[in-house]
């Protein structure tokens, strides 16, 4: 699993345990990150990233998209589900 995000989201992700955690600025950083990287590796990132490479993402089967702020959520519940069934573990918020 690789996680690409803003400086918030990807250090929440690397502090739940995924290593693979980048904070991304710019899309020439994704896109050496994903270099190599097997089509069916699980990707989450937030949305603002991935519209920084969405032709390279259409080559990857298992991407998610997170929105960038938390405030866009319904509620904490929701993001929790998300990321449940994304990572497969829940984190408590």
């Amino acid at each position: 699993m690789i996680v690409f995000g803003n400086a918030s989201f990807a250090k929440g992700m690397k502090l739940a345990g995924i290593d693979k955690s980048f904070v991304i600025s710019q899309a020439a950083q994704i896109i050496k990150h994903l270099e190599g990287v097997d089509k069916n590796e699980f990707i989450i990132m937030n949305v603002s990233i991935a519209a920084m490479v969405p032709e390279l993402l259409e080559e990857f089967a298992n991407v998610v998209t997170l929105p960038d702020d938390t405030l866009e959520f319904g509620s904490t519940d929701d993001l929790k589900d998300i990321i449940r069934s994304a990572v497969g573990i829940e984190i408590d918020m």
